[in-house]
């Protein structure tokens, strides 16, 4: 039952396309009598018929036999225009048109056997000719527009390709990708749907024009347009399967009649390489999204590896170190005078242990950054790699000061040690300079020095290669809390750091 109803309506199908061949014609006439090339071949029928009607009238059958087969002869010009212009149509048109104008010279001047097969021979050569010139005429044209339409989809899925292949933010370029499509193909319209990730994140729905959005439904397969076809075929849904399973669907409406075969393919394709790009996009977020998890993971084990040690140095070591001290000083009253001198020395190197276990701790995890903040963290390091430079290191605060969140705090307090420990190291520089800027929307940290400066690189391999592992130890810091990294340096010019992070700030304590 099913094939048989499945035949019937193929059979109706192709009544309908047969009918719209015969009727084309007729509903293309006003199109045709807005071209001038129709008027054009008028003229020229009308230039032809005009002698033939003269010999006939004024000759009728006198000497001028040649000049009246020339007067038959020259309708083979508006003929081959015709065939020309407007192909098959136009060919065969105007030789029944050119026929019907010849026709009073038999049944009104002429009626002799003799003058009907002449009549019938010139007209018998004349439309062939007309005819095989139409066919050649149509068959180039044909092969013609092939060869462009092919060009045409061949580059609008390249131009589809390049925007998708060159961002790995698909999201922001597919309504630039449906725009294209549906201007490319002249379709009603065309629209996207890309179902929600693992994430959470809402649907995308893009369409070109803006029309009523699209409802989840099954998936349609089209048949290959053909004329007269139900209104289904005007519209085509590519679903979109990457590995794990649904990404979303494409749809695209012809304008007016069908959808050709041509159009479902390159609908097709393209739904394919939106289907690549969205699937390739949304791995490489969600193997960041790993790395990134990962990193902050790694840097929080880091900080709690550094606080635990920080705090056994302040809590352990110096009061040993303290508590040594102070017996040495005892000892030192109960010796003898001449071995005063090596227990004061002994005291000087305790002392001076002392102080530097204190610094190791504080550079490990300052306790100043949790008790009063980032601003007094950061003047604390200020203050001592001013004492390291031949002028000074400054600290300039601005905006509306107020406590932050501590991770926050914590990766700003970490880039600024870092740029300030390398303008010591490596900047060979007189001065420094720290801008901490509390704004609304984000919070602004720059670190300039005058130093020696270098060829800062343009991505990530270049800084690698040079070595500067603390500035990208800065720049995936700054990232971690969703912030910017920024760095500009010449040789001769010093170097700026810059980093912008989001301001979730919080009241303070």
């Amino acid at each position: 039952m099913k094939a048989r109803a499945e035949a019937g309506r193929l059979r109706h199908r192709w009544r309908a396309m047969e009918i719209r061949h015969l009727t084309g014609p007729l509903r293309r006439f006003p199109q045709r009598l807005r071209d001038m090339r129709f008027w054009q071949v008028q003229a020229l029928l009308l230039a032809a018929t005009a002698p033939h009607y003269a010999f006939e009238i004024l000759d009728e059958g006198g000497p001028s036999k040649a000049l009246y087969a020339l007067s038959i002869t020259a309708y083979i010009v508006p003929l081959l225009y015709a065939a020309l212009a407007f192909g098959w149509e136009g060919a065969i048109l105007t030789g029944v048109w050119a026929a019907a104008l010849t026709s009073p010279s038999v049944w009104v001047w002429r009626h002799s056997l003799l003058h009907w097969a002449g009549e019938l021979s010139q007209l018998a050569i004349i439309l062939p000719v007309g005819v095989l010139m139409a066919w050649r005429v149509e068959r180039e044209a044909k092969l013609r527009l092939r060869a462009e339409d092919t060009s045409a989809r061949l580059q609008l899925l390249n131009e589809v390709g390049d925007i998708l292949s060159h961002t790995l933010d698909v999201e922001q370029q597919l309504p630039e990708v449906v725009r294209r499509l549906q201007s490319g193909l002249s379709l009603e319209s065309v629209s996207l749907r890309l179902e929600r990730e693992a994430d959470g994140s809402d649907s995308v729905l893009i369409e070109t024009p803006q029309v009523a959005a699209v409802v989840d439904e099954p998936p349609t397969q089209v048949e290959p347009a053909l004329p007269g076809s139900s209104p289904d075929a005007r519209t085509l849904e590519v679903p979109l399967f990457g590995e794990t399973g649904r990404l979303g669907s494409l749809r695209a409406t012809a304008a007016g009649e069908n959808l050709t075969e041509a159009q479902a393919e390159l609908i097709t394709r393209v739904g394919q390489q939106i289907r690549v790009a969205v699937e390739n996009a949304r791995l490489y977020r969600q193997r960041q999204e790993s790395l990134q998890s990962y990193a902050r993971q790694v840097t929080q084990a880091q900080e709690d590896e550094r606080l635990r040690i920080a705090r056994e140095l302040h809590d352990e070591t110096a009061q040993e170190l303290v508590h040594l001290s102070r017996k040495l000083e005892e000892l030192k009253g109960r010796v003898a005078q001449d071995q005063v001198e090596d227990i004061d020395g002994l005291l000087a190197m305790t002392r001076g242990t002392i102080q530097a276990v204190r610094r190791y701790s504080r550079d490990l995890r300052p306790s100043v950054l949790d008790d009063l903040g980032l601003r007094a963290a950061i003047e604390m390091v200020v203050e001592e790699t001013s004492t390291r430079l031949s002028k000074d290191a400054r600290l300039r605060v601005t905006g509306n000061e107020r406590r932050l969140d501590g991770p926050l705090e914590l990766t700003l307090f970490r880039i600024a040690q870092e740029a300030l420990r390398n303008v010591v190291k490596h900047a060979g520089a007189t001065a420094a300079t720290v801008a901490l800027d509390f704004g609304g929307a984000e919070i602004t940290l720059t670190v300039r020095d005058d130093g020696r400066g270098f060829v800062a690189g343009k991505n990530v391999a270049d800084l690698i290669q040079a070595g500067k592992l603390g500035v990208i130890g800065m720049k995936e810091r700054a990232e971690l809390v969703g912030g910017s990294f920024g760095l500009e340096s010449r040789p001769g010019g010093g170097t700026l750091i810059s980093v912008r992070v989001p301001a979730a700030g919080r009241a303070p304590a």
